[in-house]
């Protein structure tokens, strides 16, 4: 018999958020986003000239660079990079880009717990306050499950030490159907349902924030703000 998924107290609550864009003067826009003690900046440009081996017909070509805050680029660096790509391919709106190219560079600063899902979330604050035209934005939600069937909505760098399971999901904002999901770990079916059920209800507050921010692009907004 499958056993009743357990939580902590303050265990299903996303840690606090923090955003400030167009930071960057030689960028088209940027984002910089701290989810807890994780940060990362995103620095975008586009629509643009593409490469022809590179050029579709029918959609705009994304291309992601990921740079870690320290050390050498390795396939965990590609890996991320193929995430957030696939993560973004239906976002932007392709009629409209069709044979052009966005460019989206994604900087590590620190990481403290769910670098991806605070990664993709810059990328699409960024791809927000550049005024290029999107179907649909996006919010990814990181939870894991402890070995006890504990599970913890977007744990930090101490609590990721009790992973039994990672889960990282994303979110489309119009029927919030996942767009990605990055799992690993043991886990049952039962398990995995009732993680993308609580990652399901808590990915509302991640776009409520993309809200603040798109109307206040001048300031630094905060989830609480």
């Amino acid at each position: 018999m499958v056993q009743d998924t357990k939580t902590m107290e303050n265990s299903l609550n996303l840690r606090r958020m923090i955003c400030e864009t167009n930071i960057l003067s030689r960028s088209d826009c940027s984002a910089a986003l701290s989810q807890g003690a994780t940060q990362v900046m995103v620095a975008a440009n586009g629509p643009a000239e593409v490469k022809l081996r590179n050029a579709e017909s029918e959609n705009c070509h994304i291309e992601v660079q990921y740079r870690p805050n320290a050390g050498q680029e390795d396939i965990q660096h590609r890996l991320m990079e193929s995430l957030i790509k696939r993560s973004f391919v239906r976002v932007v709106a392709t009629p409209a880009f069709c044979r052009s190219a966005v460019y989206v560079h994604v900087q590590e600063m620190t990481d403290k717990g769910g670098l991806l899902a605070c990664s993709i979330n810059a990328t699409c604050l960024a791809l927000i306050t550049s005024g290029i035209e999107l179907n649909f934005t996006v919010a990814a939600v990181h939870c894991i499950m402890t070995e006890d069937g504990v599970m913890i909505l977007d744990p930090d760098h101490k609590q990721m030490k009790q992973a039994h399971s990672s889960f990282t999901f994303v979110f489309d904002s119009i029927t919030k159907n996942t767009v990605t999901s990055y799992v690993h770990g043991s886990f049952t079916f039962e398990e995995y349902e009732k993680v993308v059920g609580v990652c399901r209800e808590a990915v509302d507050k991640i776009f409520n924030f993309y809200r603040k921010v798109s109307q206040n692009i001048t300031k630094v907004v905060t989830d609480d703000s």
